[in-house]
C-alpha cells in the first residue's frame, strides 16, 4: 500500500503510495520502545507525501498507516 523511499534526509520522511484508498487514513510514527512519537491524518487521494521528522532523535522507527500497514525507517 505504501513505500518509504529511503532513509530520512534533511529531516524529511518521504512516503509513496502504490494504490488508491489512502484518503482519510491515520498514521503513527512509533519508536523502538513502542511509544507513539508522532501521529496525524493523511487526507485526499495522494501518490506521495512528505512528513517533517526533525524533532525525532536518531534511531529506528516504525511508520504505520491504518491498522494493518507498517514499515520501519531509520533517522541518521
Amino acid at each position: 500500500m505504501f513505500k518509504i523511499t529511503e532513509n530520512v534526509k534533511d529531516d524529511i520522511l518521504e512516503i509513496q503510495f502504490s494504490g488508491h484508498g489512502t484518503d482519510n487514513k491515520f498514521y503513527q510514527i512509533i519508536c523502538s520502545k513502542g511509544n507513539i512519537m508522532q501521529q496525524g491524518k493523511i487526507t485526499g487521494c495522494t501518490q506521495r507525501t512528505c512528513l517533517y521528522v526533525g524533532d525525532l532523535k536518531k534511531g529506528v522507527y516504525t511508520f504505520t498507516l491504518g491498522k494493518d500497514n507498517s514499515q520501519e525507517f531509520t533517522i541518521q
